[in-house]
Protein backbone atom coordinates (compact mmCIF):
# COMPACT_ATOMS: atom_id res chain seq x y z
CA UNK A 1 0.00 0.00 0.00
CA UNK A 2 1.12 2.80 -0.66
CA UNK A 3 1.67 6.10 2.19
CA UNK A 4 -0.24 8.82 1.01
CA UNK A 5 -0.51 10.50 4.58
CA UNK A 6 0.71 11.03 8.27
CA UNK A 7 -0.50 12.31 11.32
CA UNK A 8 0.24 12.19 15.30
CA UNK A 9 -1.93 9.01 15.75
CA UNK A 10 -2.17 7.40 12.56
CA UNK A 11 -0.89 6.59 8.37
CA UNK A 12 -3.12 6.96 5.69
CA UNK A 13 -2.82 4.52 2.67
CA UNK A 14 -3.86 4.40 -0.87
CA UNK A 15 -6.24 0.84 -0.69
CA UNK A 16 -7.73 1.31 -3.90
CA UNK A 17 -9.42 3.54 -6.33
CA UNK A 18 -12.06 4.58 -4.06
CA UNK A 19 -11.07 3.69 -0.76
CA UNK A 20 -8.20 4.76 1.80
CA UNK A 21 -7.31 2.74 5.09
CA UNK A 22 -6.23 4.76 8.24
CA UNK A 23 -3.88 2.94 10.35
CA UNK A 24 -3.38 3.61 13.89
CA UNK A 25 -0.14 3.32 15.36
CA UNK A 26 1.19 1.05 17.62
CA UNK A 27 -0.31 0.63 20.32
CA UNK A 28 -2.73 3.15 19.77
CA UNK A 29 -5.96 2.62 21.82
CA UNK A 30 -8.55 0.24 20.44
CA UNK A 31 -11.43 1.67 22.10
CA UNK A 32 -10.33 4.99 20.36
CA UNK A 33 -10.49 3.31 17.38
CA UNK A 34 -13.88 1.92 17.74
CA UNK A 35 -15.46 4.88 19.01
CA UNK A 36 -14.31 6.94 15.53
CA UNK A 37 -15.70 4.01 13.64
CA UNK A 38 -18.75 4.07 15.22
CA UNK A 39 -18.96 8.18 15.39
CA UNK A 40 -17.85 8.09 11.60
CA UNK A 41 -20.77 5.97 10.77
CA UNK A 42 -23.58 7.63 13.02
CA UNK A 43 -22.47 11.34 11.57
CA UNK A 44 -22.77 9.85 7.65
CA UNK A 45 -25.87 8.43 8.53
CA UNK A 46 -26.96 11.75 9.90
CA UNK A 47 -26.64 12.90 6.32
CA UNK A 48 -23.07 15.19 7.46
CA UNK A 49 -20.46 15.58 4.55
CA UNK A 50 -18.45 13.05 5.93
CA UNK A 51 -16.11 10.37 4.58
CA UNK A 52 -18.48 6.62 5.09
CA UNK A 53 -16.53 4.08 7.08
CA UNK A 54 -16.87 0.79 5.31
CA UNK A 55 -15.26 -1.26 8.15
CA UNK A 56 -12.30 -2.22 10.93
CA UNK A 57 -9.65 -3.62 9.70
CA UNK A 58 -6.28 -5.37 11.18
CA UNK A 59 -2.62 -5.21 10.03
CA UNK A 60 -0.35 -7.20 11.61
CA UNK A 61 0.11 -5.66 15.39
CA UNK A 62 -2.24 -2.46 14.32
CA UNK A 63 -5.66 -1.73 13.98
CA UNK A 64 -7.28 0.95 11.13
CA UNK A 65 -10.16 2.16 9.53
CA UNK A 66 -11.23 1.70 5.96
CA UNK A 67 -13.11 4.51 4.28
CA UNK A 68 -14.27 5.97 1.33
CA UNK A 69 -12.17 8.27 -0.70
CA UNK A 70 -12.72 12.20 -0.63
CA UNK A 71 -10.62 13.70 -3.80
CA UNK A 72 -9.55 16.79 -2.47
CA UNK A 73 -7.31 19.33 -0.16
CA UNK A 74 -7.66 20.25 3.33
CA UNK A 75 -8.81 23.84 3.66
CA UNK A 76 -5.60 24.06 5.66
CA UNK A 77 -3.27 23.45 3.00
CA UNK A 78 -5.32 25.82 0.51
CA UNK A 79 -5.32 28.90 2.92
CA UNK A 80 -1.96 28.51 2.85
CA UNK A 81 -1.03 28.08 -0.90
CA UNK A 82 -3.40 30.57 -2.08
CA UNK A 83 -3.98 33.28 1.07
CA UNK A 84 -5.85 35.15 -1.77
CA UNK A 85 -8.56 33.16 -0.92
CA UNK A 86 -8.62 33.15 2.84
CA UNK A 87 -11.60 34.74 3.76
CA UNK A 88 -13.58 32.14 1.13
CA UNK A 89 -12.18 29.57 2.66
CA UNK A 90 -12.68 30.87 6.09
CA UNK A 91 -16.54 31.28 5.06
CA UNK A 92 -16.36 27.63 3.62
CA UNK A 93 -14.95 26.51 7.12
CA UNK A 94 -17.30 28.05 9.33
CA UNK A 95 -20.44 27.54 6.91
CA UNK A 96 -19.60 23.51 7.31
CA UNK A 97 -19.03 23.81 11.12
CA UNK A 98 -22.80 25.17 11.10
CA UNK A 99 -24.42 22.80 9.22
CA UNK A 100 -22.22 20.22 11.78
CA UNK A 101 -23.87 21.89 14.62
CA UNK A 102 -27.64 21.72 12.89
CA UNK A 103 -28.14 18.73 14.16
CA UNK A 104 -28.73 17.09 17.39
CA UNK A 105 -28.33 13.69 19.48
CA UNK A 106 -31.65 13.14 19.79
CA UNK A 107 -31.52 9.67 20.98
CA UNK A 108 -28.58 10.83 23.63
CA UNK A 109 -26.19 8.31 21.71
CA UNK A 110 -22.95 10.26 22.14
CA UNK A 111 -20.62 11.23 24.42
CA UNK A 112 -21.41 14.42 26.53
CA UNK A 113 -19.45 17.44 26.05
CA UNK A 114 -19.28 18.60 29.73
CA UNK A 115 -18.07 14.90 30.79
CA UNK A 116 -15.40 15.00 28.55
CA UNK A 117 -14.06 18.03 28.93
CA UNK A 118 -14.20 17.39 33.13
CA UNK A 119 -12.41 14.24 32.32
CA UNK A 120 -9.40 15.91 30.47
CA UNK A 121 -9.23 18.20 33.03
CA UNK A 122 -9.20 16.70 36.02
CA UNK A 123 -6.40 14.39 34.12
CA UNK A 124 -3.86 17.52 33.75
CA UNK A 125 -1.45 17.20 36.95
CA UNK A 126 -0.23 21.01 36.65
CA UNK A 127 -3.45 22.14 37.84
CA UNK A 128 -3.66 22.49 41.87
CA UNK A 129 -6.09 20.63 43.42
CA UNK A 130 -7.91 24.63 44.16
CA UNK A 131 -7.52 24.98 40.20
CA UNK A 132 -9.32 21.62 39.83
CA UNK A 133 -12.52 22.26 42.09
CA UNK A 134 -12.41 26.53 40.27
CA UNK A 135 -12.72 24.55 37.05
CA UNK A 136 -15.17 21.99 37.37
CA UNK A 137 -17.32 24.46 38.70
CA UNK A 138 -17.19 27.42 36.37
CA UNK A 139 -17.89 23.94 33.87
CA UNK A 140 -20.85 22.81 35.47
CA UNK A 141 -22.81 26.10 35.27
CA UNK A 142 -22.61 25.94 30.92
CA UNK A 143 -25.16 25.95 28.99
CA UNK A 144 -26.21 22.13 28.73
CA UNK A 145 -27.33 21.02 24.56
CA UNK A 146 -26.72 17.82 23.11
CA UNK A 147 -25.63 19.14 19.36
CA UNK A 148 -23.40 17.23 17.40
CA UNK A 149 -19.59 18.53 17.84
CA UNK A 150 -16.81 17.37 16.84
CA UNK A 151 -14.17 18.29 18.99
CA UNK A 152 -11.41 18.88 17.27
CA UNK A 153 -12.28 21.04 14.09
CA UNK A 154 -9.77 23.12 12.52
CA UNK A 155 -8.90 23.42 8.57
CA UNK A 156 -6.72 20.36 8.49
CA UNK A 157 -9.40 18.45 9.55
CA UNK A 158 -12.07 19.70 6.52
CA UNK A 159 -10.86 19.13 2.80
CA UNK A 160 -12.45 20.75 -0.65
CA UNK A 161 -13.02 18.97 -3.69
CA UNK A 162 -10.74 20.17 -6.30
CA UNK A 163 -14.07 21.89 -8.13
CA UNK A 164 -14.69 23.49 -4.75
CA UNK A 165 -17.95 22.28 -5.14
CA UNK A 166 -17.68 19.55 -2.10
CA UNK A 167 -16.52 19.42 1.18
CA UNK A 168 -15.97 16.70 3.74
CA UNK A 169 -15.27 16.72 7.68
CA UNK A 170 -12.93 14.48 8.35
CA UNK A 171 -10.94 12.57 12.30
CA UNK A 172 -14.03 11.89 13.94
CA UNK A 173 -12.26 10.29 16.86
CA UNK A 174 -13.47 13.07 19.20
CA UNK A 175 -17.15 13.29 18.12
CA UNK A 176 -19.16 14.73 21.07
CA UNK A 177 -22.83 16.49 21.83
CA UNK A 178 -23.12 19.73 23.63
CA UNK A 179 -22.68 23.90 23.23
CA UNK A 180 -21.68 24.62 19.55
CA UNK A 181 -20.07 27.12 21.31
CA UNK A 182 -17.88 25.29 22.90
CA UNK A 183 -17.06 23.78 19.96
CA UNK A 184 -16.14 26.72 18.02
CA UNK A 185 -14.10 27.83 21.13
CA UNK A 186 -11.80 24.46 21.19
CA UNK A 187 -11.42 25.69 17.49
CA UNK A 188 -10.28 29.41 18.87
CA UNK A 189 -8.10 27.60 21.16
CA UNK A 190 -6.41 24.97 18.42
CA UNK A 191 -5.86 27.94 15.85
CA UNK A 192 -4.71 30.52 18.30
CA UNK A 193 -2.39 28.41 20.08
CA UNK A 194 -1.90 24.83 18.47
CA UNK A 195 1.95 24.45 16.97
CA UNK A 196 2.12 22.58 13.13
CA UNK A 197 4.29 19.20 13.14
CA UNK A 198 7.84 19.90 13.45
CA UNK A 199 8.57 18.06 9.82
CA UNK A 200 6.27 20.06 8.33
CA UNK A 201 8.25 22.33 5.13
CA UNK A 202 9.36 25.71 6.84
CA UNK A 203 7.61 27.09 4.19
CA UNK A 204 4.25 25.64 5.28
CA UNK A 205 5.19 26.61 9.16
CA UNK A 206 5.78 30.54 7.90
CA UNK A 207 2.54 30.59 5.79
CA UNK A 208 0.05 29.20 8.70
CA UNK A 209 2.44 31.52 11.64
CA UNK A 210 1.35 34.84 8.74
CA UNK A 211 -2.21 33.50 8.26
CA UNK A 212 -3.46 32.09 11.76
CA UNK A 213 -4.92 35.21 12.99
CA UNK A 214 -6.93 36.26 9.94
CA UNK A 215 -8.29 32.58 9.46
CA UNK A 216 -10.03 33.08 13.27
CA UNK A 217 -10.99 36.74 12.58
CA UNK A 218 -12.55 35.27 9.77
CA UNK A 219 -13.97 32.07 10.73
CA UNK A 220 -15.45 33.28 13.90
CA UNK A 221 -16.79 36.70 11.95
CA UNK A 222 -18.39 33.90 9.57
CA UNK A 223 -19.90 31.54 12.01
CA UNK A 224 -21.26 34.51 14.26
CA UNK A 225 -23.10 35.94 11.25
CA UNK A 226 -24.41 32.67 10.13
CA UNK A 227 -25.76 31.37 13.55
CA UNK A 228 -26.51 34.36 15.89
CA UNK A 229 -24.39 32.77 18.21
CA UNK A 230 -23.06 35.82 20.33
CA UNK A 231 -19.22 36.26 20.91
CA UNK A 232 -19.60 36.19 24.13
CA UNK A 233 -21.23 32.59 24.32
CA UNK A 234 -18.02 31.15 22.26
CA UNK A 235 -15.75 33.48 24.86
CA UNK A 236 -17.33 31.85 28.23
CA UNK A 237 -16.48 28.06 26.89
CA UNK A 238 -12.55 29.21 26.55
CA UNK A 239 -11.65 28.57 29.79
CA UNK A 240 -12.98 24.56 30.23
CA UNK A 241 -11.91 24.13 26.20
CA UNK A 242 -8.04 25.56 27.17
CA UNK A 243 -7.48 23.50 30.64
CA UNK A 244 -8.66 20.45 29.05
CA UNK A 245 -6.39 20.81 26.16
CA UNK A 246 -3.61 20.68 28.51
CA UNK A 247 -4.89 16.91 28.85
CA UNK A 248 -2.85 16.17 25.35
CA UNK A 249 0.79 15.61 24.27
CA UNK A 250 1.32 19.10 23.31
CA UNK A 251 4.51 21.01 22.45
CA UNK A 252 6.27 23.13 25.64
CA UNK A 253 5.43 26.37 24.24
CA UNK A 254 1.68 25.45 23.37
CA UNK A 255 1.77 23.84 27.23
CA UNK A 256 3.17 27.01 28.87
CA UNK A 257 0.83 29.35 26.45
CA UNK A 258 -2.44 27.67 27.28
CA UNK A 259 -1.53 27.18 31.17
CA UNK A 260 -0.82 31.38 31.37
CA UNK A 261 -4.63 31.27 29.79
CA UNK A 262 -5.81 29.68 31.97
CA UNK A 263 -4.69 31.17 35.05
CA UNK A 264 -4.97 34.82 33.58
CA UNK A 265 -8.54 33.82 33.09
CA UNK A 266 -8.87 31.91 36.58
CA UNK A 267 -7.68 35.61 38.01
CA UNK A 268 -9.83 37.71 35.75
CA UNK A 269 -12.86 35.71 37.50
CA UNK A 270 -11.37 36.55 41.46
CA UNK A 271 -11.30 39.83 40.53
CA UNK A 272 -14.72 40.13 39.08
CA UNK A 273 -16.02 38.27 41.87
CA UNK A 274 -14.35 40.91 44.32
CA UNK A 275 -15.43 43.75 42.60
CA UNK A 276 -19.22 42.64 42.59
CA UNK A 277 -18.90 40.96 46.39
Amino acid sequence: MKLIGQGRTAEIYHYADDLILKLYRTGFSGEAVQNEYRMSQWVYEKGLPVPRAVKQMHHATRTGILFERFEGTTLLSLMIQQPELLEHLSYIMAATHYKVHMVQDEGNLLPSQKKILEHAMLRVSLFSDLEHERLIHYLSVLPEQRAICHGDYHPDNVMLSKDGEQHCVIDWMTGMAGDPAGDVARTWVILKSGKLPDDAEPAIQEGFEQARNLILEQYIAHYIALSGIKRGQIDAWMLPVAAARLDESLPFSEEEYLLQFVRDRLRLLDEKDHTTS
